[in-house]
């Protein structure tokens, strides 16, 4: 048997504790594991049976845009019939905005581009920078998967799709970065997912594989720390040295660290940099040549 053609499981352990106290729309943390379930059971059905009557498998005969699509419209069906609970409809309306609509906000449960409430699903086999068709504020859902597109392997040995990450939080419009489409190109602009927007995404996590756990930590430190602006940054060491100072700048990233509960390998040379920074604006002082204070009180 090929072995693309084995089910994929769905460990209930990936649960994030705690998620189910802030998800919007009534929906249930047992909601999304019965959604990751389903779409693998999907894709393993759809599979099986394509390779019965001689088709390639459903990854190789549509092309990544379409595959994603095909993922992304089985969670909002999934999700709007998962839970009795769920206040939420899919958006009737062709490509509309956002994929799942508040029941009854709008005649025929259809709108083009929604205002305010509902959750926009988007699927994707990348780790960040997820896209959409322009900088929007509300609720997101990102559904990341590990798709085996690997050349160098034959067909038959390729492993099977399976999702990694169920991925939700709600996004303000500064949250997305925006690219113009370029002149004489038939493609839109496109939106992308900022850090910042990352950040939220990774820290409401609703379910994550435990075999991708290690990476999505990894993921959210790193988005979480991207997303601190230099004046964020600065603003927090010079919080640190004024407290804690004279530090060396060894010591100032371990304080800074300490406060983002983050590794001192991560922060360290940023927070050297912000030090040199502040000394070269005088908002800090150098009281020895290897430590850093605050400007002294006149």
């Amino acid at each position: 048997m090929p072995r693309f053609l084995e089910k994929m499981n769905t460990n209930p352990a990936g649960v994030v504790a705690g998620c189910g106290q802030w998800l919007p729309y009534n929906l249930r943390d047992t909601d999304f594991v019965r959604m990751v379930e389903d779409v693998h059971g999907m894709l393993h059905e759809v599979n099986v049976k394509l390779n019965a009557l001689g088709y390639d498998r459903l990854e190789e005969l549509l092309d990544p845009a379409g595959f994603s699509g095909l993922i992304s419209r089985s969670v909002v069906d999934r999700l709007a019939s998962a839970s009795k609970s769920s206040s939420l409809t899919p958006n009737r309306y062709h490509n509309g905005y956002p994929d799942l609509l508040p029941r009854g906000m709008y005649a025929g449960d259809a709108v083009a581009h929604g205002g305010a409430g509902g959750l926009e699903v988007k699927a994707s086999r990348y780790e960040s920078g997820w896209q959409a068709h322009g900088p929007r504020s509300g609720w997101f859902c990102v559904v990341q998967f590990e798709l085996d597109h690997n050349d160098n392997v034959a067909l038959h040995d390729r492993e099977p799709t399976k999702l990694r990450a169920v991925l939700v939080a709600e996004l303000a419009e500064q949250d997305w970065s925006w690219q113009p489409a370029k002149e004489g190109k038939i493609r839109s602009g496109t939106a992308s997912v900022r850090p910042s927007g990352e950040a939220k995404l990774r820290r409401g996590a609703v379910w994550i594989d435990p075999e991708y756990n290690v990476v999505h930590q990894e993921r959210c430190l790193q988005a979480r720390l991207s997303a601190i602006t230099k004046e964020a940054l600065d603003a927090l060491v010079l919080r640190v040295v004024t407290t804690n100072g004279p530090l060396t700048a060894a010591e100032a990233a371990e304080a800074t660290a300490n406060e983002l509960e983050a590794p001192v390998a991560a922060v360290a040379n940023r927070t050297t940099e912000s030090l040199r920074r502040m000394t070269r604006e005088e908002r800090l002082v150098k009281p020895t040549r290897s430590t850093f204070a605050a400007v002294p009180l006149l």
